[in-house]
This record gives C-alpha cells, structure tokens and sequence, in this order.
C-alpha cells in the first residue's frame, strides 16, 4: 500500500463484508468509535497488533489489508457501501481469500517450489461440442483417457491451478496469474460432487485463459460463457463415452445404475442425471422424476456397498502445494508457524519433523 488512506478502505470494505458497523467493531477492538473512524479515513496508522486483531474479528488474513488489491478482481466488483447486499459481501470475501491464496502462491513459485502447468493447444471454445472436444484434450494430457478422476486439487494442479478448498460462502472463483499458473478457491459448503464439479468449472476457466471469474454475481452477458464452461467440467469429470460404455456394466433399475455411476466417478446427482438424460440412457420424463429422488447416503450403502470418498474438504490443498511448503520449512524460507499457515490446518506444529541442520531459524 501506498498510503494509510488505503489501508483504511481496506479495512473499512472488510468491515462492511462482515455485516459490523463501526461501533461493533470498535467494541470488539476496544477502541472509541472515533479511533476506527479515523483509521477509515487513512488519519490514523495501524500498528501490526491492530491489523491481527482486525484480521481475526472481520476473517480475512493480515497481509490483505497492506497489499495492494489485484486489479483484475476490482475491475469486476462494485465498491461497498453501508448498504451493500448480502452477495456483495460475499463476494468480497471470498475475493479476499483468493487474493491472499494468490500472493501465497507468487511467493512459493518466486522460491522455485511450484511451478507452471501443462500447455494444451489453444482452439477456440465456441459451442457445447468444442468444450467437450477441450475436456477429452485435458483428460489424455494427463493420461485419464476414461475412467474416474483422482483428488480435483491434484489434477488442477497438472495445468498450474492451485486450488484451496475453504470454509467460506459461494462455489468458487480463480485467479490467472500467469500463462499456465493461477489460483482457484473452492467453497466448502456445497456437496462433495459440487465441489468437485466447481473445481472442474475453475479449471475450465484456466485452461480457456479467464483472467478472473466468481461464481457470486455472474452477470447475465457471461450466462453464455458460463455454460459452455459448465460443459466442459462435466465431460471433464464423466465424459459422455464413457458412461454409456459403463451403463452396459451396471446391474439394476435406471436410478441404480445412475447411483452407480455417480458414486464411481463422484459426481454431483445432477450431473448424473443431465448426461444420462443426454446421452439417450434416460427418457426426459424419467429424468425429470430422477432429479428429485436425490440419492441419500444409505442408498450408496445398499447398491454400492459404500459410500464415495470424499474430496475436497475445508482446508484441503493440493499435494503439489503441501510439498512445495514442506520445502520451504525444511530449507528454513518459512518459519515453522508460516508453514503451519500454509498448509491451512492441515497440520499442527507439533506435527512438524525436525528441520535441516543448516536451516535458518
């Protein structure tokens, strides 16, 4: 930042995304009214003490509030008001995790710990047809022809997308910030398929070179562009082939045999349905009563003996990204509550070995 003028918007915006009026937050700094006005305005500096305490109380992390917001996100989001609506104020939010998932992200690739992604060749993405042509391009560049996908947060992080799954409202949003490298944030509140279908939508905006997106206040003109991305995630996650080649395997009624389909490749039940529906295995009027018999987890007991592994959990990066910490904390580049930070809860410090002889403190 170049002025504490600008540190107080900032502030003041995450006030404001909260849901706290000034006088809450001052009560739970324990400072008069008058002090936070000040800090607002840009008339008063913040000591570093100050800045953890707002982080703590408004959620989003220190550093967000001395850095500089990331032009292609502001260009896209409206400045909030008092009177900001409730999306509004998520979509700072979860703006403010991106940008500090981003930074962190710079930082390990500028440590030659992570690094950029596979290149696919760029063909325009134009029709339904040709995101699904761009999804089997991306499956065979990383050697999953057909099949079920492993953990989402490992394939993205073959194209250089380094997601992080938090605990935070709206499905998504990603960050370009590179060529073959960017960032994705992953809301963990939707279902385990969800997420594994935003993570898949991320990834299609990425490879397609969508300098930003968030899926809070998509405006209508992008509708178009949404939806062919929409495609791609889900002939991404079970390309249409490949599920009528395994319908064939499948033992028992229609809504079985989806229940098998979707716990195989851990897909969302609508997106099951949508693409048997599509691909001719279901009559429309069938699909439409499926959409509403939504699989509970005893049915995936009962018709597949278990439940889907689950991806994606609060907190969860991707291996790529947990080495590339590990890396640095080894060699001393972090200390060890740094790399506690990194990881995202992953692990405690206590959990940490011992580090290198000739590491830094």
């Amino acid at each position: 930042m170049e002025s504490w003028e600008q540190v107080g918007l900032r502030v003041r915006e995450a006030r404001i995304a909260a849901g706290l009026s000034q006088v809450q937050l001052a009560g739970l700094l324990g400072v008069d009214r008058s002090a936070l006005v000040r800090i607002e305005s840009g008339q008063r500096q913040v000591s570093a003490l100050e800045l953890f305490r707002l982080s703590d109380h408004l959620g989003v992390p220190p550093t967000h509030f001395v850095s500089a917001p990331t032009p292609a996100i502001v260009s896209q989001r409206m400045d909030l008001d008092e009177a900001a609506q409730p999306a509004a104020r998520d979509r700072f939010r979860l703006d403010a995790v991106l940008e500090a998932h981003a930074r962190d992200a710079d930082f390990l690739r500028a440590c030659g710990l992570l690094h950029d992604g596979i290149r696919l060749s760029p063909e325009p993405v134009a029709s339904i047809a040709d995101a699904q042509v761009l999804a089997a391009s991306a499956r065979v560049a990383i050697a999953h022809d057909d099949g079920p996908l492993p953990g989402m947060a490992s394939i993205a992080e073959s194209f250089g997308l380094y997601i992080l799954v938090a605990a935070l409202p709206g499905e998504g949003a990603s960050l370009r910030l590179d060529d073959r490298f960017g960032v994705a944030i992953v809301g963990a509140g939707a279902p385990a398929g969800r997420r594994r279908f935003t993570a898949a939508h991320e990834l299609g905006h990425h490879l397609l070179g969508d300098e930003y997106q968030s899926d809070i206040g998509v405006a209508a003109s992008r509708d178009e562009r949404e939806r062919l991305i929409d495609a791609f995630a889900a002939a991404f996650l079970l390309p249409e082939a490949v599920a009528v080649s395994r319908w064939t395997h499948l033992e028992g009624s229609e809504r079985e045999r989806l229940i098998q389909l979707a716990a195989e490749f851990r897909v969302s039940w609508s997106v099951a349905v949508k693409l048997a529906q599509h691909a001719g295995l279901i009559a429309p009027q069938q699909a439409g009563k499926l959409r509403s018999e939504t699989p509970q987890r005893g049915d995936f007991l009962a018709i597949c003996g278990a439940e889907p592994a689950e991806d994606l959990r609060a907190g969860e990066t991707g291996p790529a990204w947990r080495r590339a910490v590990m890396a640095a904390y080894h060699d001393g580049t972090v200390t060890p509550a740094r790399a506690i930070e990194l990881l995202h809860g992953a692990l405690d410090e206590s959990d940490l070995p011992d580090r290198r002889d000739d590491a830094l403190p």
